[in-house]
């Protein structure tokens, strides 16, 4: 597949201070035909909102409204230095109010591996938008565990070992047949994330209770990347086995990058997804 990065990025957005001190770049789009119907997209730690770029432009095509953002930290949003800011709950009130602010009649999830587990908290805390269904990619049942490493050590010595962290993300994180222009591309963007924000990430993620996952009874689809060596497709197969009313598929020559991947597959799930969630 080859990729042209011309007219990036796809999915823009504008600054705005969702709660109090905390200022994201959210983008939003009124859809025409089918506006009353709302994606949210969430992308995953170290991600950005244009990662959503392969399925934007058909689901705009399409009608649909659409609402994208960067976590805090993440791309073009604030970027506190605070290490309580990245806290789960934080995380997980921003998505909350962006629901309610941009919620339609009918409101489907898209999200991506940290960003699943937002998403699953969010529905468990019951928004006051009703979610119709959700697509998650690279999802996992257990909170991923960070036993130190690189991870314990300061920030700045993260940042000076950039590179290191970089080529130990790409052997785990990506298909070894993905296009190198669109490897460059992603890693481009990256640079933006400072590690101090990744580090507090990590050391303050939650994830929902898996005791109470069987307690979310909407349509879901579970995608995981045959290749994925940060989050492996046994614990998507566990999250979905764990869902009542959930499937699972397993992506053939994948890495953990599946909206970027296999974007037309990803796309094909979501449009399922669209039609149990009737």
């Amino acid at each position: 597949m080859t990729f042209s990065f011309a007219d990036l990025p796809v999915v823009r957005g504008e600054l705005l201070e969702i709660r109090p001190h905390r200022t994201l770049s959210i983008a939003h789009h009124v859809g025409t035909t089918q506006a009353d119907t709302v994606v949210f997209f969430c992308h995953g730690a170290g991600g950005n909102k244009d990662q959503w770029r392969l399925q934007w432009p058909a689901l705009k095509a399409a009608g649909y409204s659409l609402v994208a953002w960067d976590l805090l930290g993440h791309g073009d949003s604030g970027r506190p230095r605070n290490a309580q800011a990245y806290a789960w709950s934080e995380l997980v009130a921003d998505y909350l109010a962006i629901l309610q602010r941009y919620a339609g009649t009918r409101n489907l999830l898209v999200a991506h591996s940290f960003g699943t587990g937002l998403s699953l908290s969010a529905l468990l805390a019951k928004p006051t938008a009703r979610i119709d269904a959700a697509l998650l990619l690279g999802a996992r049942l257990h909170r991923p565990v960070v036993n130190g490493g690189l991870m314990a050590l300061p920030a700045w010595l993260l940042e000076w070992l950039r590179p290191v962290l970089a080529k130990g993300f790409r052997k785990h994180a990506w298909h070894a047949s993905v296009d190198p222009a669109l490897l460059a591309y992603e890693e481009k963007l990256t640079e933006r994330n400072r590690l101090h924000m990744f580090k507090a990430l990590t050391s303050k993620a939650q994830w929902p209770d898996a005791q109470q996952i069987p307690g979310l009874t909407l349509p879901v689809s579970v995608l995981a990347g045959d290749s994925d060596g940060l989050t492996p497709a046994s614990g998507g197969q566990a999250l979905a086995e764990q869902l009542p009313n959930a499937d699972f598929q397993l992506l053939d020559a994948c890495g953990h990058q599946l909206m970027l991947e296999k974007p037309a597959l990803v796309l094909k799930a979501f449009n399922k997804l669209l039609a149990r969630g009737l």
